[in-house]
């Protein structure tokens, strides 16, 4: 389980990723919804995307806000929800004309960014 701040920065790594090509797409954001509405605070996940959609945030910017908001609630980020938000990913992905090489490499990218935050002692 993790709090709200994770969630915000989850839909914003989602954002991002649809954001590689210059648009949000229809099949992506369907999917993204899809999955996100199982899993908690998932309104919130949502929003964030849908947000930085309407005011045309940059996907760096996005990508940046979302792994401060998981930097700063790495306790709560195990290796199992790790390994969900690749999966997450690679699905939201896939739902519009498959895994590009760059999604793929922004997603490799991501999850080296995630093995990196170490929990603090």
């Amino acid at each position: 389980m993790y709090t709200p701040d994770v969630a915000m920065g989850l839909g914003s790594i989602i954002y991002a990723l649809c954001k590689l090509d210059g648009q949000l797409h229809q099949e992506e954001s369907k999917v993204a919804r899809s999955i996100l509405a199982k899993w908690p605070y998932s309104d919130l996940a949502i929003c964030a995307i849908f947000l930085r959609d309407n005011v045309g945030e940059p996907a760096e910017e996005a990508y940046a806000f979302g792994l401060r908001r998981m930097a700063a609630k790495r306790v709560e980020l195990s290796k199992e929800t790790k390994k969900r938000f690749i999966t997450i990913l690679l699905r939201v992905a896939r739902a519009h004309e498959g895994i590009s090489r760059e999604e793929r490499a922004f997603i490799r990218q991501f999850w080296r960014e995630l093995q990196q935050l170490k929990i603090e002692s």
